[in-house]
């Protein structure tokens, strides 16, 4: 895409976890998109949904990491899993300040000690400011299917439609439901999301936080495990090379998925998500 890059030397880690599927799911359903506080003890992990998502998308990877020994909290941030209305309302400050009281929530929990953030999507880049803003507090982080940037049309769009007022306030119909692969888990996730549609005010917001972000990441100096899939059909691939680059840590890692689409925590690989994820969190805390 042209964006310029960290170029300082870095060491760079590749996983090729193979574990075997269990085959069981979570049986909540008809809660699927409740917020959730799982597992005990004083290695926190804090989980953060995407974009027009629901905890539901973080809830398995959760329910794995508790089983693992680690304090679990999943976030549902404002406006989400609400009306439309709900999510016009807000921006990615808005969205922020959520997974940063899920973060001191999570921390008492754990006698204020530093504690690990995945983020999916958007909840990515929450994950990326986190860093920035409250390094202090993080022991690791995990990015996936980050949008730094969207498609030329997507983003196009966001930003013509963010200077007219009128257009601003529309929304649009999901109608092709969660980028997911897995049958079982796009419907469960379908249902987990409610009806609410995308709001053109809240996508622009998106794409403002990506853009901000782009200048920023070597701020960043948090161990990061960076995942993302070649079939993801939603965010580019290439950001996840372009957060790698620019980032202000040698200490990462990357996942490359080649059977899932975005939202990797719910596909078809999601066991090998959760054994990375929990292997890079458990290095650090």
């Amino acid at each position: 895409m042209g964006w310029p890059v960290n170029e300082t030397p870095r060491r760079e880690n590749g996983y090729g976890v193979r574990v075997k599927t269990s085959g069981k799911l979570s049986g909540l359903d008809g809660r699927d998109g409740e917020p959730f506080s799982l597992g005990e003890g004083d290695r926190g992990a804090l989980l953060l949904h995407g974009f027009t998502g629901s905890p539901f998308e973080m809830r398995l990877l959760g329910e794995d990491l508790a089983r693992r020994g680690f304090a679990v909290e999943g976030v549902r941030l404002a406006g989400h899993v609400g009306t439309t209305r709900d999510l016009a309302s807000t921006t990615w400050h808005d969205w922020y300040r959520s997974a940063c009281e899920g973060l001191d929530r999570l921390r008492n929990r754990v006698g204020r000690k530093r504690v690990a953030v995945a983020g999916l999507s958007m909840g990515g880049l929450l994950t990326l400011e986190m860093a920035r803003q409250r390094a202090d507090d993080l022991a690791a982080i995990c990015v996936m299917s980050a949008p730094l940037w969207l498609p030329p049309q997507a983003e196009g769009f966001a930003r013509f439609t963010s200077r007219l007022p009128l257009i601003r306030r529309a929304a649009l119909p999901k109608i092709a439901g969660s980028d997911i692969r897995d049958p079982e888990m796009k419907r469960r996730n379908g249902r987990a999301q409610g009806r609410a549609g995308m709001p053109l005010a809240a996508l622009a917001s998106l794409v403002e936080l990506g853009a901000h972000l782009r200048d920023k990441l070597g701020d960043v100096k948090t161990p990061t495990l960076l995942a993302h899939s070649l079939s993801d059909h939603t965010v580019p691939f290439e950001c996840m090379d372009a957060i790698a680059h620019r980032i202000g840590t040698t200490e990462y890692a990357k996942l490359v998925l080649r059977d899932s689409f975005h939202v990797i925590t719910l596909d078809l690989e999601r066991d090998k998500v959760f054994a990375a994820v929990a292997d890079w969190f458990g290095r650090y805390i």
